[in-house]
C-alpha cells in the first residue's frame, strides 16, 4: 500500500489525472449499466406488445368473423359447392347475389369462387372489375384450400395492382371437413385494416412475408424492401412467386437500413429496441413476421442516465478524494516512521561512535611514549573502521618538507622511511591539508601509489595530522569497505586526538629532558661546592 501512497505523493498530478479518468470511467460505466437495464426492460415490454399485436392481428384475420363466415359458406352452401365442382354454370344469378351481399356486408373489395381447376367461376368486385375466368391455381390461398386448410394470404391483387389480403376457405364436397375439397371461396379485402392494426405507440411497425419482403409498414417508403441482402437467387425466387406484382420487376431492389433481429439496432443515428412476433396465416411458405421498433431516445432519455452518471461520479469523486487523502496520510506516516527509525539508528550509531572515540581517547592518553601512542591509534582505527593497513609520517624537527615514518600497521612490505610534501597522493594530502578518500574499487584507480606501496583495498583514507593550524604530519588507512560521512568525521576526530596526544607527549618529553638537565646542573654545582670545601 505504501508503494501506491509514495506514487501518489511523488506524482501528484499524474495520480490526480488517473483518479479523474477512473471517476469519469466509473460514471460512464454506471450510465451504461443504467441504460442497459432500462433498454432490457423496454425490450421485455416491447416483446409483450409484439405478441399482443400478433394475437390481435390473428383474431382480426384467420380467427376473425369474416373467416368464420367463409368457412360456413364453403361447408354448407349448395350453389357454391355445385359451381366449384363444375355442376353449375358460372355467375349464376343466385350465387352472384350471394357473394355480392356477403362481400358488401364485410366491406370487402371483392369476393369470388374458385373451381376445382383453379379458375374463378363467379366473382364480385366493388370496382366493377370482372375477374371471372382468371386462373389463380398458382396462388397459395387456392393450394391451401384444396388441402382443406383455411388461410390468410397477403399479395398484390392481379386485378387492382394494390396490396390486398385474401381470406380463403375450402369448399367441401360434403357437409363435413372430412370430405374432399372441390374449390375455394375467397374474399379480397384491402390492407387498410391491417395497416390500422400496425399503428401503435411505437415509431416503426413492419409486417414481413416469409420471404422477408416488407408488405406493410408505418413508413410507406419501406414497403417492398427486403430484410437482409437482396441476392440474385433470392430476387428470382420472389419474382417466381408472383405474389408481389411488379414490386420486384425493377432492378434496384433495396434492403432495410437495419437488421431484423430482436435486440438493439442502430438507425438514423438513434438506438431502437426491436422485437418480433410470428403471424400464422397458414401460408405454405411459412409464418409472417410482425416487427415492432421503439425509439429509445424517447423511452430511455439521456437525461436520466446523465443524472445517474453524475450521482455515481460524485460518489466516486468523494471516495477517490478520501482514498488519495488516506494514501497520502499513510505514506506520510510511513515516511515519518522511517525517518524516526533512521534518526534513532543514527543516534545509536552516534552514541556508539562517541563511546568508541571516548574509549580510544582514554587509551591513547594512557600511552607514555610516541611509538606506543601510534600503535594505540592504529589499533583503535582497526576497531572503528576495520582498517587493513596504516602508516603515519611526521615532520622532521625544523623541516617543513620532509617527513619520516613514525609508525606502520599490518604492512606486508617495507615502507619508504621518508616522504616529501607533494610526493604521491599522501604527499599531496600534506599540501592540501584536508581529509581525502580514494576509491580503489573496480572502476576507480587500478593501483594506488602511496606510502603503503601498491595495494588494492576498497578505499584509502588520508588526513593531515593538525594541531590547530600547526601541521605535525600525515596519516593514511586502507579500508575493506568504502567509508561514509560518519566514518570520515570519526577518522578526522581520531586523527585530531592523535595530534593533541603527540603534542602532549612532546611537551612531556621536553619537560623531562629539561628536568634531567637541571638535576644534572645541580649535582654538578654540589660537587664543585664539596670540592671547594675540601681545599683550604
Amino acid at each position: 500500500m505504501n508503494r501506491i501512497g509514495k506514487f501518489v505523493v511523488e506524482h501528484a498530478r499524474l495520480a490526480s489525472a488517473l483518479a479523474l479518468a477512473m471517476i469519469v470511467g466509473i460514471a460512464l460505466l454506471a450510465g451504461e449499466v443504467v441504460r442497459y437495464r432500462l433498454e432490457q426492460e423496454r425490450l421485455s415490454v416491447l416483446q409483450t406488445e409484439a405478441q399482443r399485436r400478433s394475437v390481435e392481428l390473428m383474431s382480426q384475420t384467420l380467427n376473425g368473423i369474416m373467416m368464420g363466415a367463409m368457412s360456413i359458406l364453403g361447408l354448407s352452401d349448395p350453389d357454391i359447392k355445385s359451381e366449384a365442382a363444375g355442376q353449375l354454370a358460372p355467375n349464376s344469378p343466385r350465387l352472384a347475389a350471394l357473394i355480392e351481399s356477403v362481400g358488401r356486408s364485410y366491406e370487402a373489395e371483392g369476393m369470388f369462387v374458385v373451381g376445382e381447376n383453379g379458375v374463378i367461376t363467379s366473382a364480385w368486385d366493388s370496382g366493377g372489375r370482372n375477374s371471372t375466368g382468371l386462373d389463380v391455381k398458382f396462388r397459395p390461398y387456392f393450394l391451401m384450400a384444396m388441402q382443406g386448410i383455411e388461410n390468410v394470404y397477403a399479395a398484390i391483387s392481379l386485378t387492382t395492382g394494390k396490396r390486398a389480403v385474401y381470406f380463403s376457405a375450402p369448399v367441401f364436397s360434403g357437409t363435413t371437413k372430412a370430405s374432399a375439397a372441390v374449390g375455394a371461396v375467397v374474399i379480397r379485402s384491402s390492407l387498410a385494416k391491417v395497416d390500422l392494426l400496425l399503428k401503435t405507440d411505437s415509431e416503426i411497425t413492419l409486417l414481413l412475408s416469409p420471404q422477408g419482403v416488407v408488405f406493410a409498414s408505418t413508413d410507406e417508403e419501406w414497403i417492398g424492401r427486403l430484410a437482409g441482402t437482396p441476392t440474385a437467387d433470392r430476387i428470382k425466387a420472389i419474382r417466381d412467386l408472383k405474389q408481389f406484382g411488379n414490386l420486384f420487376d425493377k432492378q434496384d431492389i433495396m434492403e432495410l437500413p437495419f437488421p431484423v433481429a430482436p435486440g438493439i439496432v442502430q438507425y438514423d443515428q438513434r438506438r431502437y429496441a426491436m422485437e418480433t412476433a410470428k403471424v400464422s396465416w397458414n401460408d405454405p411458405y411459412g409464418d409472417w413476421t410482425l416487427v415492432v421498433m421503439e425509439d429509445l431516445s424517447r423511452t430511455v432519455p439521456a437525461a436520466g442516465r446523465l443524472q445517474v452518471s453524475a450521482a455515481v461520479g460524485g460518489i466516486a469523486f468523494l471516495l477517490a478524494w478520501m482514498l488519495l487523502h488516506l494514501l497520502r496520510g499513510h505514506h506520510g506516516q510511513t515516511v515519518a516512521a522511517a525517518q524516526l527509525a533512521a534518526y534513532s539508528r543514527e543516534q545509536q550509531a552516534s552514541a556508539e561512535r562517541k563511546s568508541l572515540l571516548a574509549g580510544a581517547a582514554l587509551r591513547m592518553q594512557q600511552a607514555t611514549r610516541p611509538d606506543e601512542l601510534v600503535s594505540t591509534y592504529f589499533t583503535e582505527s582497526n576497531r572503528m573502521f576495520g582498517s587493513l593497513q596504516g602508516a603515519l609520517y611526521l615532520f622532521d624537527p625544523g623541516s617543513t618538507t620532509t617527513l619520516h615514518l613514525a609508525g606502520r600497521y599490518a604492512c606486508a612490505g617495507e615502507l619508504p622511511a621518508t616522504l616529501t610534501a607533494g610526493e604521491g597522493l599522501l604527499g599531496q594530502c600534506v599540501l592540501d591539508r584536508r581529509v581525502d578518500i580514494v576509491d580503489t574499487a573496480p572502476g576507480g584507480f587500478a593501483t594506488i601509489r602511496s606510502g603503503l606501496g601498491e595495494t588494492r583495498p576498497a578505499a584509502v583514507m588520508m588526513a593531515p595530522v593538525l594541531l590547530n593550524e600547526a601541521l605535525l604530519g600525515v596519516v593514511e588507512l586502507a579500508l575493506l569497505t568504502h567509508p561514509g560521512d560518519a566514518e570520515r568525521a570519526q577518522f578526522e576526530e581520531l586523527t585530531g586526538l592523535l595530534a593533541m596526544d603527540l603534542e602532549i607527549l612532546g611537551r612531556s618529553v621536553h619537560t623531562e629532558k629539561a628536568q634531567s638537565a637541571a638535576m644534572a646542573g645541580d649535582q654538578a654545582r654540589l660537587a664543585l661546592t664539596d670540592e671547594a670545601e675540601r681545599w683550604p
